[in-house]
């Protein structure tokens, strides 16, 4: 089955394809859940034109996010990461904003919690990266995938989550990118997260299935590529991966690898030896 599995997530990136007691999970989860409401909130305040609430609000998710990242350690740490560097991004811009012209900045006054961020290395990202920059950024982070590099391509991920961390593009490569790395717990989660709040993203299922596959639950990544599926039928990368998925049961359905890589490859899809080789036994 490994073997399989690694076939399925090698289709680079075009095919789309901690440990905690219960408790602590039930915790982690709550305070992320809670640190998100605050971010959301935040950025709402921020848009209305009031930065001062906006301000207050960032802080108490960059607190949440930093005890997280001391207390649960283990758990969704890319994404805590990703959003304590905008939470900081966004600090710093509205700090900035509220200063009095031509006021230097005042020394010894930074939030202690801004110094996580620097740890982290993120700062290399200009405050205001511009959507074409963070384009820019997804076909590298695409490349380096395709090249068998996730860590580099989390790097450049990293970059575009300090300006726009719920990006959707930017949150399935990162999962894409946990895939390729094996991390596949957090892969689940992320894209998981995504496909609750976009049901209808296609692709964003057909990742979310390959975290599931790798992760041995073959029926939820079943479930999800007949999802993307009913929502595209005709999105390659869903049938290519419903071949392989059919392909590595433990009694392979020869018809449905049969018909579901034959509709890949009209789509468009490039060829696969292995699978061309079981289909083709009497």
């Amino acid at each position: 089955m490994r073997a399989s599995r690694s076939i399925l997530l090698s289709v680079s990136v075009a095919s789309l394809f901690v440990t905690a007691a219960g408790a602590d999970i039930i915790s982690a989860t709550m305070k992320f859940s809670s640190a998100y409401e605050l971010l959301v909130k935040a950025d709402r305040a921020r848009d209305e034109g009031e930065p001062q609430q906006a301000l207050t609000l960032y802080k108490y998710a960059l607190n949440t996010y930093t005890e997280m990242a001391t207390e649960d350690p283990d758990f969704q740490p890319d994404m805590v990461q990703f959003r304590m560097a905008y939470c900081d991004s966004q600090m710093d811009a509205l700090l900035e904003g509220m200063r009095p012209a031509g006021a230097d900045a005042p020394h010894g006054s930074a939030d202690p919690s801004n110094i996580v961020a620097t740890v982290m290395a993120l700062d290399a990202a200009p405050p205001g990266i511009d959507p074409a920059t963070v384009r820019e950024l997804l076909i590298s982070a695409r490349r380096k995938l395709e090249e068998g590099e996730p860590e580099a391509a989390r790097a450049l991920l990293l970059l575009g989550f300090k300006t726009d961390p719920d990006n959707a593009d930017l949150r399935l490569m990162a999962g894409l990118a946990q895939c390729q790395a094996r991390k596949f717990g957090d892969a689940i989660f992320l894209l998981g997260e995504l496909v609750d709040e976009q049901p209808s993203n296609a692709p964003v299922r057909v990742g979310l299935a390959a975290a599931y596959f790798g992760d041995g639950q073959t029926n939820a990544a079943q479930r999800e590529l007949e999802a993307a599926i009913a929502l595209e039928p005709d999105l390659k990368e869903a049938h290519y991966n419903m071949a392989q998925l059919f392909l590595a049961a433990p009694a392979p359905d020869i018809e449905a690898v049969t018909r579901h890589y034959q509709r890949a490859r009209e789509l468009g899809a490039a060829p696969d030896l292995r699978v061309e080789t079981a289909i083709s036994k009497p």
